[in-house]
């Protein structure tokens, strides 16, 4: 049997009372009565409204050099809509990436320390020269030209030891300007305003040569597939175990194609959040469905009913 209370006005904007009709399906055998079970739940009013109606801000303060879509046009997730005058950021990329190259040039190198160490062999070699020198021929080469030839490879060390760390600096300068090409690069990326959301233009607020701000929303995407579907229900009976449940919305608003002349158009979904808020007057909570909308009939604000059954999607 099929339970219906009176049909009212509500609005989804407001706490406004939603007219519920339960069907409940009962399954008897002779001499023994069995519990109610319900089966399906019907909500005789319910709303269209939009999952994704975003709108998209300019990052930055620039120029509108180039708007790359129109109203009504379909858009992919980071599709390009708006492209800022990026010419001078571009310029400083450029140089950025000089520098970066001049400088990666520089750590690579390790000409220096090769030469220290081609200079610290050889004065090795003229210091254990002299040694031997005087090994053979005492006297031959004086106390203070051993310690000038011990005092150059010393020399020839800290040479060594030097061009390594003058090798380090630059291999750390080679990172500071690697750091600053990203800066450079992220800064023409803000200049092209992209999507965030796929779905379809809305609507755009700026033209080309225009000022804009950054925080400043410029395009506005929608999507409409899949589609919400809003309603209240009774909190006191109902609440989250209804989540994944199969819906069905039936909308009476849409023009009927020939083929469904003799019945309503209807869209399959399912039950995606009930909420945990119970008015305290009225005692409903909204619910929110989710249904497939792959033609894009059903338009935010529509109204129709919706059929909740005892399947899980």
């Amino acid at each position: 049997m099929i339970f219906r209370y009176p049909r009212t006005e509500f609005s989804l904007g407001f706490m406004a009372l939603a007219l519920i009709s339960t069907t409940q399906s009962f399954a008897q055998k002779p001499g023994k009565t069995q519990q109610l079970e319900p089966q399906q739940l019907e909500v005789s009013e319910a709303q269209v409204s939009l999952i994704h109606n975003t709108f998209i801000a300019s990052p930055i303060s620039g120029v509108v050099e180039t708007v790359l879509v129109k109203e009504g046009n379909r858009v992919q997730p980071d599709a390009l809509l708006i492209q800022l005058d990026d010419q001078r950021f571009r310029t400083e990329l450029e140089a950025a990436v000089a520098a970066h190259r001049a400088a990666k040039l520089e750590s690579d190198s390790d000409v220096d320390a090769r030469y220290a160490r081609r200079a610290k062999e050889f004065h090795i070699r003229q210091l254990e020269q002299s040694k031997q020198a005087n090994s053979k021929f005492p006297g031959a080469i004086s106390d203070s030209e051993v310690e000038k030839l011990q005092l150059v490879v010393d020399q020839a060390v800290l040479a060594i030891e030097q061009a390594e760390h003058k090798q380090q600096i630059a291999i750390a300068h080679t990172s500071e300007k690697q750091a600053a090409v990203k800066i450079a690069e992220q800064r023409v990326r803000d200049h092209a305003i992209r999507a965030s959301v796929g779905g379809q233009v809305a609507e755009i607020t700026v033209q080309p040569g225009e000022s804009v701000e950054s925080g400043e929303p410029l395009i506005r995407v929608i999507s409409l597939d899949p589609i919400r579907v809003e309603c209240f229900i009774d909190g006191r009976k109902y609440g989250s175990e209804l989540v994944g449940r199969h819906v069905q919305f039936v909308c009476d608003e849409l023009p009927l194609h020939e083929q469904d002349l003799n019945r309503a158009a209807t869209f399959d979904g399912s039950v995606t959040f009930v909420s945990p808020e119970v008015h305290p007057v009225t005692g409903q909570v909204r619910l929110w469905a989710t249904v497939s909308n792959p033609q894009t009939r059903l338009r935010s604000g529509m109204r129709g009913r919706l059929v909740i059954t005892a399947e899980s999607n």
